[in-house]
């Protein structure tokens, strides 16, 4: 975020590097200056801080060293680089809708390591997109149990988790439409690492994880970073058997719904809603929980799950916003019985910097307040970027 200590030095500095006008150029030319060329990383347009130029060269790509606050992961940091290529020939779709390719790697305290790569990028006029990636991860985290838990709730039990995998999946657009059809394939191997007795859970030492998913997507969203209207609707189905590679057999189901609204022409609403249901023997890391800001990833698991947050974002000068967002969700056992509710709520406060205008991308902080402790994001586009 090295942006942030240079956007009021390179604003106050923007007149030198804007190119100059016809009257100042013949002006130079009659007292012999050279011309100046414009700065790659100002924006002529407004004048501030700007990497599309950067970013949009062949080998142009975001340098990314971002601090892990993740309350479960405990602090560190995740570097990558990130490419973004516009799709020139879509025009101001291409740009709002790049192909990303993205390699790196991260590093905890706590001993959490690993790298990763992946891809995302669409075909065929924009009617095909596929998505890729792979990765190594050791991680360090707890589990608190299953719902409302009075053993692991406020005593958890600390795992490592090793695992190496990979995901493809490819998404067939319906004729015209905003209707997308989806077709993946994940696997992991995957070795757990119990600091204490493991009790039933030893079952989940080592399994293999394989299975194919189908889905259904709505998008009529107005950019993949940061959108202002629109409308995401993505329904999946996985299904994890030894038929497919797998050492444990059990299904998901999961249904996001994403919503923003353009209330006036720099104030924006979003809302994120989201629905998890596993069945069968799911792993007890595989199961859904509380995903929301201020939550440590895992604290909160269920069989179901279901969360929702809104998002409030001013844009109050210029390439500046503010934040404001809250959520609220619930983990439970037994989708008919609904044994063991368990809920939480989360809310907090956000600054965001428009980084890169022709790709649409708002960088910036969150810190939010959850039911146990503070935690502090980075975020590169939206907190719900979903390519």
């Amino acid at each position: 975020m090295l942006a942030w200590l240079v956007l009021v030095c390179a604003q106050d500095g923007a007149g030198d590097a804007l190119a100059p006008g016809p009257a100042e150029e013949k002006a130079r030319a009659d007292e012999g200056v050279e011309a100046q060329e414009p700065s790659r990383w100002i924006d002529p347009e407004d004048g501030w801080f700007d990497v599309s130029d950067f970013l949009e060269q062949p080998h142009g790509f975001l340098p990314l060293i971002v601090p892990i606050t993740e309350p479960a992961l405990g602090y560190g940091a995740v570097g990558a680089a990130v490419f973004l290529q516009p799709r020139e020939e879509a025009g101001a779709e291409g740009w709002a809708r790049p192909n990303i390719t993205a390699v790196g790697g991260l590093w905890t305290e706590d001993g959490s390591d690993g790298v990763f790569a992946g891809n995302s990028s669409i075909w065929s006029g924009g009617d095909v997109h596929t998505l890729v990636g792979g990765g190594s991860l050791g991680l360090e985290l707890e589990f608190h149990g299953v719902g409302d838990d009075a053993l692991l709730g406020d005593d958890p039990l600390a795992f490592q988790l090793d695992l190496w995998g990979a995901r493809a999946e490819a998404r067939w657009r319906l004729e015209d439409s905003d209707f997308w059809l989806m077709g993946r394939f994940a696997f992991a191997d995957c070795e757990v690492t119990f600091h204490g007795a493991p009790g039933a859970l030893v079952e989940d030492d080592e399994i293999t994880l394989s299975g194919p998913g189908l889905g259904v997507r709505y998008d009529s969203l107005n950019n993949l970073f940061t959108p202002t209207h629109g409308t995401l609707s993505e329904t999946t189905a996985n299904v994890f058997d030894d038929a497919f590679g797998g050492s444990r057999d059990f299904q998901s189901l999961q249904q996001v719904l994403i919503r923003y609204w353009e209330l006036h022409e720099r104030l924006f609403l979003g809302a994120r809603a989201d629905a998890q249901f596993s069945f069968g023997d799911t792993p007890f890391y595989a199961l859904p929980y509380i995903q929301l800001r201020g939550i440590p990833a895992l604290r909160y698991q269920g069989e179901e799950v279901v969360d929702l947050e809104l998002e409030l974002r001013w844009q109050f000068y210029e390439r500046f916003s503010v934040v404001a967002f809250g959520g609220a969700g619930m983990a439970w056992v037994d989708l008919e019985e609904f044994e063991s509710e368990e809920s939480a709520f989360s809310e907090g406060l956000g600054v965001r910097y428009e980084l890169a205008r022709k790709f649409g991308l708002h960088a910036g902080l969150d810190v939010a307040r959850g039911p146990e402790e503070n935690a502090i994001y980075l975020q590169f586009g939206s907190a719900w970027v979903r390519p």
